[in-house]
């Protein structure tokens, strides 16, 4: 086993955290993730005065930040800000839990705020309005709560929310959603969506107008047999 000042070395000077048994294929990190999850780590120290539970030494807390990085990549979380939330709500935690630091799972849920909390629709009711203004009868008449129903609305694909399995429609809306949300997060300023007049997702074909181009094309047909 590699002594832990080693380990600790490499995770300070290389941005190489240490490859786990069941995972030999080392992590690369930018010195950006490395700078996010040093400081993380410093000041989940300070907020968790039991944290040396979890940390007992330098080969523990550079596995636990293999752990981590993984964790926060797999939710989504890469920003400074969202991180910033999270540990927003780990300071306002109360009761015996508070001293102890939360698992990486819990600590990343902790970092997408609430929908609200942006100023935006929860997304069931979010969701609810995609379903609304992607049915054909909706187009050029879509009422949006927030531009940023709408930007999640258009990154599924109309098609895609009204044809999926609810399950699936609802899974692939809350990752759009999210994604806006982040967009928020670091300051994107959204476009507002187009005047309902030029209809702001795209149509499938008018039924009407289908029927009258094939009497059409049919009239047509039977005046050159005559």
């Amino acid at each position: 086993m590699r002594p832990a000042d080693e380990i600790a070395r490499r995770v300070a000077e290389q941005g190489a955290l240490p490859t786990l048994p069941e995972n030999r294929q080392q992590v690369r990190l930018s010195q950006h993730d490395l700078d996010l999850v040093n400081r993380l780590f410093a000041d989940l120290k300070a907020i968790c005065p039991a944290w040396r539970r979890e940390w007992p030494d330098a080969a523990a807390m550079a596995i636990a930040k293999q752990q981590w990085t993984k964790t926060l990549v797999e939710s989504g979380v890469s920003s400074v800000e969202q991180v910033e939330h999270g540990k927003r709500v780990c300071r306002a935690r109360t009761g015996r839990e508070a001293a102890f630091v939360p698992s990486p799972g819990e600590f990343a849920g902790w970092c997408w705020p609430e929908p609200q909390e942006l100023g935006l629709p929860p997304l069931e009711e979010a969701y609810r309005e995609a379903l609304r203004n992607s049915h054909p009868a909706s187009i050029g008449h879509e009422r949006w709560s927030h531009k940023a129903v709408y930007h999640a609305t258009l990154a599924c694909s109309r098609h895609s929310l009204m044809t999926l399995p609810g399950d699936t429609s609802r899974l692939k809306f809350t990752k759009h959603y999210r994604a806006v949300q982040k967009q928020l997060l670091n300051g994107v300023v959204l476009a507002d969506p187009p005047p309902a007049n030029q209809k702001a997702l795209p149509r499938l074909g008018d039924p009407a107008k289908a029927r009258s181009a094939l009497a059409a094309m049919r009239a047509s047909l039977g005046g050159a047999a005559q």
